[in-house]
């Protein structure tokens, strides 16, 4: 018959394995939990498609009257033709919103002319201590005055549904005009040589030639039709009123100095290119 010393060690030694066994198990558990867990993604978020270049070429009906050579004034107050070309790029947002931004250059206002003469002097001669005009000449004026305008504008766009690969759409935009006034007025003798003169110790040159950068607030409003040609390339079709501030300081027809307001309504064709 087994002692009770013998019992009590067999007893001991059986808790010690179970305890064993229940820690190996709790350690597998563990185990398993952790290496059935997903690893950390590391991918680069992509930055997504949508990205356009665009250009524009447009007939304009534009606020800025016929110019008088010289800015002397502006010859009447009507409205005149003209065009604008522009450059730009974008971003798709989704199949009902894109924005972009553009650069517009303007054809130059243009005018130039002779005109009145008036007598000028071409030779001083010193007689007694002091000088005296001992020859004259007519010479005239050439006039050219040149207004040119760039605006940078920020654009949104609503595209309204897809029928047929055509898209209506709507928009405004909002940015800075540009607006450079210059003014040259050179002037020549009757023998055709600019008037330089120098006699007896004097220099006599009428030449003048100013120039004026206006920056002014710009916006607009736009609407249209987009034709896919190819999923990459659309067409542009699409009427824009711009508004670029004012021309201050020219006089009217009547004479009286006015503030011009600069605005044109504008027919539109361009090219929009989705680069991805």
């Amino acid at each position: 018959m087994p002692s009770r010393t013998n019992l009590l060690w067999a007893f001991a030694v059986g808790a010690a394995l179970v305890a064993i066994s229940s820690k190996v198990d709790a350690a597998d558990l563990l185990g398993s939990l952790f290496s059935d867990a997903s690893p950390t993604s590391t991918q680069p978020v992509a930055l997504g498609t949508g990205w356009y270049l665009r250009g524009d070429a447009a007939f304009a009906d534009d606020s800025i009257p016929p110019l008088a050579p010289g800015l002397t004034q502006f010859l009447s107050l009507d409205r005149q033709p003209t065009f604008n070309l522009d450059l730009g790029a974008g971003y798709k947002l989704n199949n009902w919103l894109r924005f972009d931004g553009v650069v517009d250059y303007w054809k130059p206002n243009w005018a130039d002319g002779i005109g009145a003469g008036k007598t000028c002097v071409t030779q001083l001669t010193t007689i007694d201590n002091f000088p005296v005009v001992t020859a004259t000449d007519t010479c005239t004026p050439h006039a050219i005055a040149n207004i040119q305008r760039w605006d940078l504008l920020g654009n949104a766009y609503v595209d309204i549904g897809n029928w047929y690969g055509i898209t209506p759409y709507v928009g405004a935009g909002a940015g800075l005009s540009i607006t450079v006034i210059k003014d040259d007025v050179n002037w020549y003798m009757s023998n055709g040589l600019p008037y330089m003169i120098t006699t007896d110790g004097f220099y006599y040159n009428w030449d003048t030639s100013t120039t004026t950068t206006r920056f002014q607030f710009a916006w607009a409003l736009m609407g249209g039709l987009s034709y896919a040609i190819t999923p990459q390339i659309l067409l542009d079709l699409g009427y824009r009123y711009i508004y670029l501030g004012k021309l201050p300081g020219i006089p009217g027809p009547s004479g009286t100095i006015i503030s011009q307001p600069v605005d044109a309504h504008e027919v539109r064709l361009g090219i929009r290119y989705m680069i991805d």
